[in-house]
This record gives C-alpha cells, sequence and structure tokens, in this order.
C-alpha cells in the first residue's frame, strides 16, 4: 500500500479482495510475522477494554482470537470502509466510530494514480503534524469515558494518537504501533518512556510500549 496507503478516495474498490481473506472475511493487513508477534503479547494480556484506530481485519481478529475482551471501540476515518466493517463484523462487544477529518484532504479527481498518491502522502504527512487536521478523530476515545488495557495505533495522525491513546491507558496496559519504522512516528514513542521494536519485520514492524502499573 506504499508509505502512506492508496489515496483516500476510490481505493476500497482498487484493493478489492486484498483487504478480504478467501472466505469474505475481513484480513488483517499485516505479514504473518508480525500478525503472530501481535498475538503474542496480545493474547496473554486478556485485555477487557480495547481501543483501535484504524478498524479493519484487525477489529475483527481481536473479537475473534483474543479471549476477555468485554469492549472493543474502534475509530475509522474513511466512510467507504467503516461501512464494509460495519457490515462485516456484527458483536455487540464493538462500539465502531466514523470519525472524518475536520479538514477535508485534498481533491484527487482527474489526477492519475501516480499524482494522487502523492497528493494523499502529503496530506496524511500533515496529518502527523498538525492535530487540527484530525482533531476530532484524535479526541473521540476520551469523549466515551473509558480507560483501556490495551490500545493499538494503526489508522492517521497516529503521532498524536499515540500520546492519547497513552493517556488513556490503564497501569500495566500496552499501547502497540503499525508500522513503527516510519520516522515521523519515533519521537511520540519514545516519549513513553522505554519503547520496543520488535524484529524481524517484513512489512510494517510494531513498536510496543507497557504503562508502569
Amino acid at each position: 500500500m506504499g508509505c502512506y496507503g492508496p489515496p483516500p478516495m476510490g481505493w476500497l474498490d482498487k484493493l478489492g479482495e486484498k483487504l478480504r481473506g478467501p472466505d469474505g472475511a475481513l484480513a488483517v493487513y499485516m505479514h504473518e510475522v508480525e500478525l503472530a508477534q501481535l498475538l503474542e503479547i496480545v493474547v496473554p494480556l486478556r485485555p477487557k477494554r480495547v481501543l483501535e484506530w484504524g478498524s479493519g481485519g484487525s477489529t475483527a481478529m481481536f473479537l475473534s482470537r483474543v479471549p476477555g475482551i468485554e469492549l472493543l471501540v474502534s475509530i475509522e476515518n474513511d466512510a467507504a470502509w467503516y461501512e464494509r466493517v460495519r457490515e462485516a463484523i456484527d458483536d455487540p462487544r464493538l462500539q465502531l466510530f466514523l470519525v472524518g477529518p475536520n479538514h477535508p484532504p485534498p481533491s484527487t479527481d482527474g489526477l492519475s494514480p501516480k499524482a494522487a498518491r502523492a497528493v494523499a502522502s502529503a496530506f496524511h504527512l500533515r496529518c502527523e503534524r498538525e492535530p487540527e487536521l484530525m482533531h476530532d478523530y484524535i479526541a473521540r476515545p476520551k469523549s466515551l469515558g473509558h480507560r483501556f488495557d490495551l490500545v493499538l495505533v494503526d489508522g492517521r495522525a497516529r503521532s498524536f494518537c499515540i500520546a492519547a491513546g497513552w493517556e488513556l491507558l490503564e497501569p500495566g496496559g500496552v499501547l502497540l504501533l503499525h508500522d513503527a519504522q516510519r520516522p515521523e512516528y519515533r519521537d511520540a514513542m519514545l516519549r513513553l518512556g522505554a519503547p520496543q521494536w520488535l524484529e524481524p519485520w517484513h512489512q510494517g514492524q510494531l513498536c510496543v510500549a507497557r504503562k508502569p502499573a
């Protein structure tokens, strides 16, 4: 999907079955090595309350493969993808929210695929530096009044969601960042104290931080 993924408009149709498993279920967009690392951390944790920015295969995976979950709050910014996830997952433990950007991304209409990707990537980089672009998306979980045992940051404005998720994490809880090899997230993770960048990785590195008990 490139450094920041495909253009924000119409990208679901282009991806098609790539984000679905062979049975039509949502697939986890992680290399099997990174997925194994994630499960090795999360399953023994047995989190009761989980927060994720970025819905999809991970949402279904948490609910089906991680024992003990009572609540999963999932924040998604893309309306079309939100509808796909909403239709694919029927579980009363899931609270799925669509929260778009406060400032719409630039239009990619009429651009070549390469030019559209460049425009989208530039906007996504701005979201890592300008919190006002995704303010409501970043802040929505706090408005719900929950605390969480596990936070997965795998959506937009990750450098700001890291800080927001850490604030909502219970003592002893774990925060996971996907695609942690990207340099624009490094400072936000280092501010948490002693994060660990997991090796090996093939597609999108995981970084983990545990909040002191």
